[in-house]
């Protein structure tokens, strides 16, 4: 009965060590932030690194926080104008074993309907939720 048990624990661990070791997104927030505006502004954009240090692409597919009514996936686009637009993104892949930098001027996510004036100091709490990893909880402080 012994042999039987050690048998199938060892059957266990050989089929689960691959399903953990292998194939998944490991995700890291890095340097959150979150822009400072003038207290009348309803919007604002927060900034930060997502590391994926995995075997396995993952994708940003939703933010949300009390500070604001809505948290949307934006990125800054420039036309041949010169003139600077934001474009809303369902998503955002996260490739694996890479980073995706969220900066002034490129990709970010924008607050929509402030509840309350964000000074610096401040700090806001985001739930960005992945399609594989689910939700990770930050603190972004008001620069």
């Amino acid at each position: 009965m012994r042999n039987v048990k050690k048998i199938l624990w060892e059957a266990l661990f050989i089929i689960l060590i691959p399903v953990y070791s292998f194939g998944s997104p490991k995700i890291e927030i890095k340097e959150p932030w979150v822009r400072e505006v003038p207290p009348v502004s309803p919007v604002t954009a927060v900034y930060m690194v997502i590391e994926n240090e995995g075997n396995e692409d993952d994708r940003l597919i939703d933010v949300s926080t009390e500070a604001a009514s809505q948290a949307e996936i934006h990125d800054t686009l420039i036309d041949e104008k010169g003139i600077a637009k934001m474009q809303r993104f369902e998503s955002m892949d996260i490739p694996s074993g890479k980073g995706v930098e969220l900066k002034p001027g490129g990709s970010h996510v924008m607050l929509i309907g402030l509840k309350k004036a964000l000074k610096a100091g401040d700090k806001i709490e985001l739930n960005l939720k992945f399609e594989k990893s689910g939700i990770i909880k930050i603190q972004a402080q008001v620069k």
